[in-house]
Order: C-alpha cells, then structure tokens, then sequence
C-alpha cells in the first residue's frame, strides 16, 4: 500500500533512523559544486593570498565527492538517557539515488529509497510504502531535531548561500579554516551555517546551524576519519540539538567502498518492496 500522508506511531521510531541515514549519504554524495570550483579558479588566478570561501569549500567539495559509495553502518540514538542502536547497509550513487536496509533485530527489512527530492519509506511488518511529502518534511521525530527536510537537502551550498572566510580555529587540536555561510534564498533550510575546514585532511570537523533570530539550532561534529585511498574521510560522527537537553547521535561507518560500480536496478520501487 502507498501512501502520503504521516506515518502511524510504530512506524515514525523507524523512519528517525532512515532519516539520520539518508542525511550522512546526501551530506557527502555527488560531484563537487561547479559553482564554488569555477569561483575558486577565478580567485587563485590573481596574486597568491590567504584562500578565498570559494577556494576552501572547493577543496572540501572535491575531498569529499565520491560518484558511488557503498557501506555498513551503525547509529546510537541517545535520547533522555536512553541510547538505541541501529544498523544498516547503504549505497548511493551521487547526490539523487540512495537505497538503505536497517539489518537490526527491531527493524529488520525496514527500508528507503531516495531518488531525487523524493524519499520513499517501506515498512516491512505493516507492508507499507509512505513518500514523505509537503508540510511533514518539516516534521521532527522521536523527540529529535532531525527532520526529512534537513535527510533531503541537497547540500549545493553555492546555490543557497553566500560565503566568506571568517578566519582560522582550532578545533580538537585541529587547525581550521572557519568559513560562514548566509542564506540568499529564503528556500535555504537555515539561515547561517557556520563550518570548521581542517586544512590539513579537508574535511569539514564541525558545523553550526543557526536560525534566522540568530539562535543556534544544531552543532554536528566529526569524531573520526580514516584515510581511504589518498583521501581522508569521516567515519564516526554526531549531532546534537541545541534546542532540547539530553539529546545525541553518534553514526558510524564500519566498512565504507568509494566510488564502487552498483546495479541501477537497486533504487527502483521494486527492490525498495521485495
């Protein structure tokens, strides 16, 4: 059976998790933003100067675009002091296709698939399949601040915001560019970001989300990366919401493929309901 609308209360524990899922697959996948790469050709054709935004999200973007990635991974959802533990296979190709299975006892055959701006969730026990759509993109769930809103952004930051360099932090022991983020559209899911470049692995270590009365919302954090081939990248991070106490997300990647080649016919609506 199909649906639109909200998810019964069974289900919505289940679909937090896809949502925390598929937003670490569309935080990363794809190619780099054209548009940032084309300012950043443009700024480092002058004299040699301190980066310019444009430069050092570029370098971010090409560290960390892949054109497929395939892997296993894990999520402990920490809640009022009680932590759940997930676990899951994934795989996407770019930023439009991704397809994951939760392999946990509790929600064993739960799935989702992401194709464009559309998430579809299958539920094994109720045979259901619900697309997330219109004012529920908003919703949060399970009392977290992660909506499918924040799992289906794009992340073409190029389009959506201006950026400057606000200098250089350490963050972790980590030297860091410190680039800032404001919104141009009013589409933009927030209205400031503020990320911490390691300048070193080119990897994004933390990122503040702000809403537009200035308030923060959420704070994500890289805890580990592990070079893979001649790239570093993150394999356990968190987010926690600045909005309610006693809340956290830790995700991990256990085995991660960059860049595998995988069959087309894996995000389709048949596979999502075998």
């Amino acid at each position: 059976m199909n649906k639109q609308y909200g998810m019964r209360p069974a289900c919505r524990g289940r679909a937090l998790a896809l949502a925390l899922a598929l937003a670490c697959l569309s935080g990363v996948a794809g190619p780099s933003s054209p548009a940032w790469q084309a300012a950043a050709q443009t700024a480092g054709a002058g004299v040699a100067a301190a980066p310019s935004a444009a430069e050092l999200l570029a370098r971010l973007d090409a560290n960390m675009s892949f054109s497929s990635i395939r892997y296993t991974g894990r999520m402990e959802i920490s809640i009022g002091g009680a932590t759940r533990s997930k676990s899951m296979t994934a795989m996407a190709i770019g930023r439009d296709k991704a397809f994951v299975e939760f392999t946990n006892p509790e929600d064993r055959g739960t799935r989702y698939l992401k194709l464009g701006q559309d998430l579809w969730m299958y539920f094994p026990r109720e045979a259901d399949t619900v697309k997330i759509s219109g004012h529920l993109l908003k919703e949060g769930m399970m009392g977290s601040d992660m909506s499918y809103e924040d799992a289906l952004e794009s992340r073409d930051y190029a389009a959506m915001y201006t950026a400057s360099v606000r200098g250089r932090e350490t963050v972790d022991g980590r030297d860091c560019w410190v680039v800032e983020l404001t919104a141009k559209v009013p589409t933009a899911p927030y209205d400031r970001r503020v990320i911490w470049i390691d300048d070193e692995r080119w990897i994004s270590v933390k990122e503040e989300m702000y809403a537009r009365s200035g308030k923060l919302l959420k704070t994500s954090r890289v805890l580990e990366a592990r070079r893979i081939g001649q790239r570093w990248f993150p394999v356990r991070s968190e987010l926690v919401s600045a909005l309610r106490s006693g809340t956290r997300t830790v995700f991990y990647l256990d085995e991660v493929e960059l860049d595998p080649v995988l069959d087309q016919r894996q995000f389709t609506m048949a596979a999502l309901t075998k």
